[in-house]
């Protein structure tokens, strides 16, 4: 009998910590915390109200549910998938801020050799010659205006005229 008892007994115990601890948790997140600061400027919780009228209440909400296994994998598959997106993006912009400066950089070229084509008569350049020296000559009047043109059609690609 005294097993019986015993048993009794334990489970009965049991049962009563159970619900116990279930109510416990519940009107855990209605308890009223107060917090105020003394005359030697020491702050103070408490759940028990304080003397004086400066306190202020805070309250406790339980926000928070664990998440399970297939849910904290879906949410760092999206923060990588996220911070892959955020690299491309700024690999993106880089690649783009480079190419602004090579199309800033040809356009002036272009309108710096249309400047020069149409304002001297007398244009040399330079060039290897076939014994593998370097010369100078002067451009022909054909020479010049396909550079002209050339130049021109660099300048409505870079320039965007």
């Amino acid at each position: 009998m005294s097993i019986k008892t015993l048993s009794f007994t334990a489970a009965i115990f049991t049962g009563a910590l159970l619900t116990s601890s279930v109510i416990n948790v519940l009107n855990a997140k209605d308890i009223a915390i107060y917090r105020w600061v003394d005359k030697n400027n020491v702050v103070h919780f408490s759940q028990y109200l304080p003397r004086g009228d400066e306190y202020k209440e805070l309250s406790t909400v339980s926000s928070y549910k664990a998440l399970s296994k297939a849910e904290r994998k879906a949410l760092a598959e999206k923060d990588t998938a996220a911070q892959k997106v955020e690299e491309q993006e700024r690999l993106i912009d880089d690649v783009a801020a480079k190419n602004k400066a090579t199309y800033d950089k040809n356009c002036k070229a272009a309108r710096l050799n249309i400047k020069m084509l149409s304002s001297l008569d007398d244009i040399h350049i330079n060039e290897e010659k076939s014994d593998g020296t370097v010369g100078s000559r002067s451009l022909t009047p054909t020479e010049k205006s396909d550079k002209l043109a050339l130049s021109k059609k660099h300048e409505e690609l870079y320039c965007g005229n």
